[in-house]
């Protein structure tokens, strides 16, 4: 942490117009000493500070030039900064940048939550000998983080996301029965918040403000419903039938609101939980349809990773740039096409296919997209 307290006690000292010699005989110290507090060659003793503080009528965190709590602004300057240092700074020196953040502002519980979302999202690009020891490593750091602000934090809305985000960090930690303690066996009855927003400006004669809530709910439950068909697929793997009426259900989703545009993060896990599941019950012709589509996405389509609205979704720009993280995504996006063909390509569900017209085609154009890249 950097102490700028000589700074401080330089600038408070001048304001009062008095000499270095004053202060020193204020405070019972030497003439030298309050020089080298205010060069920055040493610092007050710990048992000064008080004095100093009420000398110059000011709190002992303003005399240290030391705030803990960060605005929602500075917050997602630092996320932004570290997630931008995964791509030009070696893996070591972004963790010992995230941690002394952490221990900094350890007192600053949204800054802590989107500290542990951090690392929940990068854990793969930190030092470690193997995906599942960097996994272990920093999604248990992530999942402290959370059990912090779950339990120490204030605000609802922050502890909810961050009792979500704990159950996400035990699952990844295979701890089901965790899981379940902390959130339950059922999935909790929920009241819809943007229809009564919506309702609430509406009333007010603000049709506008209702229309854009209303698009944001939209927009929150269109890829909520993406993710939970794409999970749900994972789970079909005995179920060919069930597992083909799930992607055909969803695609037409994706279709219908242009996803593969207005959120491709969303549209790209959908497409990739599909294939794997075909591939794995050797559904040979939906693994080429599926395939064909996402071959010719990723060779036509220009992604814009960062959440944006369209022209069905044109009244949402405020409600993204209020989020934690504004419209960014949190994860580091410089090659997310290059890692969505390498899942393709290296996915072992497809190994046995491999050798079949078109998929081994298919599996050549992606390779040439991919060295375009």
């Amino acid at each position: 942490m950097e102490i700028n307290v000589g700074t401080v006690i330089s600038k408070y000292r001048k304001q009062k117009g008095i000499t270095q010699q004053a202060l020193a005989d204020f405070i019972g110290v030497s003439k030298a000493s309050v020089s080298k507090w205010e060069t920055g060659q040493s610092y007050p003793d710990i048992t000064l500070l008080p004095i100093l503080a009420a000398y110059f009528d000011v709190s002992i965190d303003k005399l240290m030039a030391y705030n803990a709590q960060l605005s929602a602004a500075e917050i997602r300057r630092v996320y932004t900064s570290m997630k931008h240092a995964f791509e030009t700074q070696p893996a070591e020196t972004v963790l010992t940048s995230i941690r002394n953040l952490i221990r900094r502002y350890y007192a600053c519980y949204p800054f802590l939550l989107q500290m542990g979302l951090l690392l929940l999202n990068h854990y793969d690009l930190l030092p470690g000998d193997s995906l599942e020891v960097k996994k272990k490593t920093y999604v248990t750091e992530a999942l402290q983080l959370f059990v912090r602000v779950r339990q120490s934090g204030r605000d609802l809305q922050l502890t909810a996301k961050a009792v979500e985000l704990e159950g996400y960090s035990l699952l990844l930690l295979n701890r089901p029965d965790d899981v379940l303690a902390l959130l339950g066996e059922y999935v909790p009855e929920q009241l819809p918040a943007d229809s009564l927003i919506a309702g609430a400006f509406q009333q007010k004669g603000d049709l506008q403000r209702a229309i854009a809530t209303s698009q944001s709910g939209l927009m929150q439950d269109l890829s909520l419903i993406m993710s939970q068909l794409t999970n749900y697929m994972t789970l079909l793997g005995k179920d060919p039938e069930r597992l083909k009426t799930t992607y055909q259900r969803g695609q037409a989703i994706a279709e219908a609101f242009d996803l593969v545009n207005l959120n491709p993060a969303v549209w790209a896990n959908f497409q990739l939980a599909a294939l794997k599941g075909f591939a794995q019950q050797h559904q040979t012709e939906s693994v080429t349809t599926t395939l064909q589509l996402f071959v010719r996405v990723m060779a036509t389509t220009k992604f814009t990773w960062e959440l944006h609205g369209d022209r069905y979704f044109d009244a949402i720009e405020p409600w993204l740039n209020q989020l934690d993280l504004g419209p960014q995504t949190p994860r580091v996006t410089g090659h997310v096409k290059q890692t969505l063909i390498e899942f393709v390509l290296n996915n072992p569900a497809l190994k046995e296919l491999r050798k079949e017209q078109p998929i081994e085609q298919l599996l050549k154009e992606l390779e040439q997209i991919k060295a375009r890249e």
